[in-house]
Parts: structure tokens; C-alpha cells; sequence
């Protein structure tokens, strides 16, 4: 099945909110006992994120009538900021003047923010009305969205060539729910990459190939 076939069935499910028999159980990919309806993803898609560090929250639709609204998708992208790199540049960070005297950097990429890949988005979308599904009307905490190179290079553990520099790649929790059920859902979903970092308590998603670790 493709990535794009794997979501929509993932999407089916939890549209339909009889797919998972409870909560934290998450079926097969292949034992779905319903067929998949196209609306799920014609339907207008929305997520309900805020941010662990600032307490910003935001609920909005991104996508509807066939296209992505381009004022909320910047309104998302905005949101998952690098937070870190914002502060930052507010301090005017000897790291960052080093890197624009070495080369590495030009005064154009010194942005705390990108937009976000809309299948990453995708994927948030899902985690979102799988949340809905059950009446748990909570936000997905975002620990972490885009991550400018500099600031992922001083985040302990970062992969240097991952999808948070490339606006691919959000790191959360879910209020009331485990991050290994969280993970459990996202590796079922099939839309990327998924880490379950249970000593951090937290889930990785990202719009890589379909893979999945654990630390």
C-alpha cells in the first residue's frame, strides 16, 4: 500500500470512530472492517496544536475545497517556529555571527521560520481527528517544529541530515495519552517516520520514508 493509500485508510478509520476498538489499541493496517470514504481527505483538514515552551495554542483550518489555504498554512508554519533560533537572534547569538563570517550562513537564512511540509501537516491532521474521534477535545503540545540548522546542531541528539531543518518534522505530547499509544498510532498511520523517545516522553513524526525507532 503507498504511503498516500496507507492515510487515506488510516483517515477511514477514524472517520468512521469504529475502526479502534479502544484508545490505546490500534488495529492492523490490513483489518480495517470498513471501506474507505474519500471524504476524509476532501473534507476541510484542521488541527489543534499548542506550544509546550510559550502556551501559544492554535485551532484552525489549513486545507479546504481542494487547496491548501495559503493564510493558515502560513499561520501553521509561523506556529511550529524554531523557537529556540528566535531567541537567538533576539540576543544576537555569537553563533550565528560566526556562521554568517564563516560563510555558512547569509543574512536571508537568518529566519526562525519556514514553511512547514504539508504532509507533515497531514500527518498532525490525522493524530487531530483521531483525538476527535473519541470526544478528547485536547491540543497536541509541540515541543518542537522547524529548527533552523544552527539551533538543530546545538540540540542534543538531533540528526544533523533529519526533517527538522527541512520544515519536515514536529515533535509532541498528547495530554492524557502515552507517547508509546501516540507512537503506536503514528507507525499504523504509515505517513513517515515515527520515534517513540519514551525516557522524554514524547513522539516524532516526520514526512520521511515509512520507519519507525525507539529510544
Amino acid at each position: 500500500m503507498s504511503r498516500r493509500g496507507a492515510l487515506l485508510k488510516a483517515g477511514a478509520c477514524l472517520a468512521a470512530s469504529s475502526c479502534l476498538s479502544a484508545f490505546g489499541s490500534v488495529p492492523a493496517a490490513d483489518s480495517s472492517p470498513i471501506t474507505v470514504p474519500a471524504y476524509f481527505w476532501s473534507q476541510k483538514r484542521w488541527v489543534w496544536l499548542q506550544r509546550a515552551a510559550t502556551g501559544e495554542e492554535i485551532k484552525l483550518v489549513y486545507w479546504a475545497n481542494g487547496a491548501v489555504i495559503p493564510e493558515a498554512y502560513q499561520k501553521l508554519s509561523w506556529f511550529l517556529r524554531d523557537l529556540r533560533f528566535e531567541r537567538m537572534i533576539a540576543e544576537s547569538s555569537p553563533v550565528i555571527g560566526r556562521a554568517l563570517n564563516d560563510g555558512r550562513l547569509v543574512r536571508n537564512q537568518v529566519t526562525q521560520w519556514a514553511l512547514m511540509d504539508p504532509i507533515v501537516l497531514d500527518v498532525l491532521y490525522a493524530y487531530s481527528a483521531w483525538l476527535a474521534g473519541y470526544g478528547m477535545s485536547r491540543p497536541l503540545v509541540v515541543t518542537s517544529g522547524f529548527r533552523h540548522f544552527l539551533s538543530n546542531e546545538l540540540t542534543e541528539g538531533a540528526e544533523l541530515a533529519g526533517w527538522h531543518p527541512r520544515a519536515g518534522a514536529v515533535d509532541f505530547t498528547i495530554p492524557g495519552v502515552s507517547a508509546e499509544n501516540a507512537a503506536r498510532f503514528g507507525i499504523w498511520l504509515a505517513g513517515g517516520g515515527v520515534g517513540l523517545y519514551r525516557s522524554k516522553n514524547f513522539t516524532h513524526v516526520d514526512r520521511g520514508r515509512v520507519r519507525a525507532w525507539s529510544s
